[in-house]
């Protein structure tokens, strides 16, 4: 998978948590650049064929186009990589440590010390940007 398609997937699997779980009111913020863009797009009413730039993202982009029309509210925003540390946090952490066991129950994935850390992390990036 290209890092484009690991960027979709993530914006898609993070909103169907968000619907699974009830929500219907989003923020979408990424370090991607084009996966930003590109979702912002779709929330002012592009269609996902006119939005999409590659064959291997645009399943994808149709399906985020789909979920996004459940939403009541929506936003998105880029956020440059270096502040964006809390998102570092857990995808190194999912990537390195868990072999393929991610899921979707927070109580699950992590020791209370590495939620420590990442408390640690997104106050210190509320900080910074106060």
């Amino acid at each position: 998978m290209s890092n484009n398609e690991a960027e979709f997937m993530a914006a898609y699997q993070g909103l169907k948590i968000a619907i699974r779980n009830g929500y219907r009111k989003v923020e979408i913020e990424g370090d991607s650049a084009l996966v930003t863009s590109t979702i912002k797009k779709l929330i002012y009413g592009k269609l996902w064929e006119q939005v999409a730039k590659s064959w291997r993202t645009a399943g994808l982009v149709q399906e985020i186009e789909e979920i996004l029309k459940g939403i009541e509210y929506k936003i998105t925003s880029h956020v440059r990589r270096e502040g964006n540390k809390p998102t570092d946090f857990l995808a190194n952490w999912g990537s390195k440590e868990l072999k393929g066991k991610v899921n979707d129950s927070w109580e699950n994935q992590m020791e209370m010390t590495r939620w420590e850390n990442l408390r640690r992390l997104i106050e210190h990036d509320i900080n910074e940007t106060i």
